[in-house]
């Protein structure tokens, strides 16, 4: 994320603010803004890293960090593959797993693979979501171009 355009955005502030002011005034303030740039730049990363350290403990799961690329920070999600599996289950579900073993094409599962990373799950998580889609009780998706409905 950079902070650039938002430490420019400041200075346009602070420009237009003296806009009005004599020569002298206009000079001192954008001096000002130069020397203060490091100390914004400094607070908006800790406000940053205060609302992933916030979103982390309200989301009960992915642990959201703010790691400096330079002299920008960028967000990084890390979830956890324990609390991703706690959430595989759905309500009506029962607590037990069964293990299954299944051959796939190297090329099917190269995609769920894919697919999972996409997705930020792992392919154990992926593969279950996918089969409960599959498998739920949705009769509108599965209708036969056949049937005819309407008054007669």
């Amino acid at each position: 994320m950079q902070l650039t355009p938002y430490l420019e955005a400041v200075a346009r502030d602070l420009d237009r603010a003296t806009a009005l002011a004599d020569q002298q005034t206009r000079e001192l303030t954008q001096r000002v803004a130069s020397v203060i740039e490091p100390g914004l730049r400094l607070a908006m990363v800790q406000l940053l890293s205060d609302a992933a350290a916030q979103l982390t403990a309200e989301l009960d799961g992915p642990v959201i960090t703010v790691r400096m690329e330079g002299r920008d920070p960028d967000w990084h999600i890390v979830r956890n593959e324990a609390t991703l599996a706690a959430h595989d289950s759905e309500p009506g579900d029962d607590d037990n797993s069964a293990r299954v073993t299944v051959r796939l094409p190297e090329a099917v599962k190269k995609r769920a693979e894919s697919a999972a990373q996409i997705a930020g799950q792992s392919l154990n998580t992926w593969i279950v979501q996918a089969l409960r889609r599959a498998t739920t009780s949705d009769t509108t998706s599965h209708r036969s171009s056949r049937r005819i409905s309407g008054w007669a």
